[in-house]
């Protein structure tokens, strides 16, 4: 709940960039708004390269519902080819989602949070820049990362998650493969956010580790029941990243992108 004399920022979204744009079944969960207010005074959650803000939208058909804004930490961002590398991953993670759901692996559905570009209305502070918008996600779990690390537990939904970036990689004829899965689970299906696309050229930015990251991953993957036997799996199995849970990083030298941490009133916690 929003408390009152909290400092509001309102925003409105951008069109949409046309290469995002699916023709094939669309598994998308998107903003469907055109307006939000964002509370500013307190950090929802934080990564490595941004801090997310909660909000609610305020006008378009989820009006009323809760949403994220994400915000650079480096300071303001005016240009939206700040935006492109990330939104090229969700655009290629989309398709692997769509021909996931399309094949009937399972009987439910995935879904994708597809985030936008919004700007600051203007007399905001903040007024002309851009940050990413998306729906908020309940429930919200890690099931793998990019260099193989899965929950020591198991479950139905952790089983499809590892056998959904193995179908990535067989789909793909061995040349990407989607990972980093994370998101929450709901009663008709599983939405995903924030994922990570590895690829044999190494093209979707500092969390896609290329043809050694792929590998690592499959080092510590075990097939189970919603794989299928006669998926691809890559040559070299080898191990050549620390196995962590948060999202390694490729830079001019190697990072960690930090789990999300979550701040609420009174109590603070932080992904193991």
């Amino acid at each position: 709940m929003l408390l009152l004399n909290q400092k509001l920022d309102k925003l409105y979204i951008l069109k949409a960039a046309s290469h995002l744009t699916i023709k094939m079944a669309n598994f998308a969960r998107e903003n469907n708004a055109s307006e939000a207010e964002i509370n500013l005074d307190y950090v929802f959650a934080t990564g490595a390269f941004k801090y997310v803000y909660k909000g609610r939208y305020t006008k378009g058909r989820r009006a009323g519902q809760e949403c994220v804004c994400k915000i650079f930490k480096s300071g303001s961002v005016f240009e939206e080819s700040y935006f492109r590398v990330e939104l090229d991953v969700v655009a290629k993670a989309l398709e692997v989602v769509n021909s996931f759901n399309k094949d009937k692996v399972i009987n439910k559905s995935i879904w994708l949070n597809k985030p936008t570009i919004w700007t600051f209305m203007p007399g905001s502070e903040r007024e002309g820049e851009k940050n990413l918008m998306e729906p908020l996600i309940f429930n919200f779990e890690k099931f793998n990362s990019n260099t193989g690390w899965t929950p020591r537990k198991s479950s139905p939904w952790i089983d499809v998650m590892q056998a959904l970036s193995h179908y990535s990689y067989h789909s793909s004829n061995r040349s990407l493969l989607f990972c980093d899965l994370q998101g929450g689970v709901y009663k008709d299906g599983f939405i995903i956010t924030d994922p990570v696309i590895m690829s044999t050229a190494q093209e979707y930015g500092p969390t896609d580790l290329g043809a050694a990251g792929i590998s690592s991953f499959f080092a510590r993957h075990k097939c189970n029941e919603y794989c299928n036997s006669g998926w691809i799996i890559p040559h070299d199995r080898r191990q050549y990243f620390h196995v962590q849970k948060g999202t390694t990083m490729v830079l001019p030298t190697r990072q960690s992108r930090t789990p999300l941490t979550y701040k609420k009133p009174g109590l603070y916690i932080q992904e193991e």
